[in-house]
């Protein structure tokens, strides 16, 4: 055997649809498990946070460099939810997919990385944060309202796209005592786009691009699914937005040192494209999760994408100094 993957997760929860939105399918979960068995590896899942640390803390010193932890632990509520399992390998020097727990809490941040990215250049929106229910509108309408810290849509719906006073008045209020801080964007009209990027600092690569059209106006959290592709992808993305689209991402990979994968969504407005958000802890589902499809766009197979995956993470334990601390106490 080539070591041991264990498969971190939460998984999908349907009486708990909210609170577990992100998490990954029992499906999903099942066939990554016998698509990493089938590369050669041993393979764990575990989903428990008290079982994980003690597996991740008896695993033998001298061991650790063999084993391989896939983070897909989402979590809810908290900022540092994605970077749970980041943390908690580098302080025990144990292999992880992913980014580091540094660009994992980053990147939850929708607003701290919208900054971030525009410093450098990257084309944004205007954007402001809420934490007040009684804030007056701080743009022009017509405005979008979502979560700072949620993926999958959540909290998100038609009502999300502010026209007037009146709406504002309505969906603001609800929206900050739930979620504050709230985002608020200038609303983009075009077409919604998704790219990912592959590979560690030095060596990106950006997928190709794809139109991402859903029912309605607005990506909600209807849209989403741990059954089936609701939404579709148009790959029919022109040349020159290709590849503008491919060079923001290889920066935008750049400018945050992220690792092993990350998701980014663009907006158009007037067939310009402008940056939406990152996503550090993509699906990995072949049904439903946009990273996979848009890897097996240029005919790569899911057992390409989760065998490079896997040595991006090992590649990443060898070289890079986040984990040097943990070497040099734990081995």
């Amino acid at each position: 055997m080539k070591g041991t993957v264990i498969l971190a997760c939460d998984v999908y929860d349907p009486n708990a649809p909210e609170l577990s939105q992100e998490w990954e399918s029992e499906e999903t979960i099942q066939k990554m498990e016998t698509t990493i068995k089938d590369l050669g590896y041993d393979v764990a899942v575990l989903s428990n946070p008290t079982e994980i640390t003690s597996v991740l803390c008896n695993i033998p010193l001298e061991e650790r460099k063999h084993w391989m932890v896939w983070n897909l632990i989402e979590g809810y509520q908290s900022p540092n939810r994605e970077a749970y399992i980041p943390a908690l390998c580098e302080y025990l020097a144990v292999p992880h997919t992913g980014s580091s727990a540094a660009v994992q809490t980053f990147t939850l941040d929708k607003y701290k990385t919208k900054l971030f990215l525009k410093s450098f250049g990257i084309p944004t929106a205007d954007f402001w944060l809420v934490e007040d229910k009684n804030q007056t509108p701080p743009g022009n309408f017509p405005l979008f309202i979502k979560p700072n810290g949620e993926g999958s849509s959540l909290g998100i719906n038609e009502k999300n796209r502010i026209q007037n006073s009146n709406d504002w008045m309505e969906v603001l209020p609800t929206l900050v005592e739930k979620y504050s801080p709230v985002l608020i964007e200038s609303y983009l009209s075009g077409r919604e786009l998704t790219i990912g990027v592959l590979g560690n600092k030095g060596s990106y690569s950006a997928t190709v691009p794809a139109f991402v059209d859903y029912p309605g106006s607005v990506y909600s959290d209807l849209v989403k699914s741990k059954e089936s592709f609701v939404e579709s992808l148009d790959f029919s993305v022109p040349k020159d937005l290709t590849n503008t689209l491919q060079t923001y991402a290889v920066q935008i990979a750049n400018f945050l040192g992220s690792s092993g994968y990350i998701r980014i969504d663009f907006k158009l407005e007037k067939d310009l494209p402008y940056f939406l958000e990152v996503n550090a802890t993509p699906g990995f589902s072949s049904v439903y999760s946009t990273l996979p499809l848009l890897w097996e766009s240029s005919g790569k197979t899911y057992s390409e994408l989760l065998n490079y995956v896997l040595d991006l993470g090992f590649q990443e334990y060898k070289h890079h100094h986040r984990y040097k601390y943990a070497k040099d106490k734990n081995l």
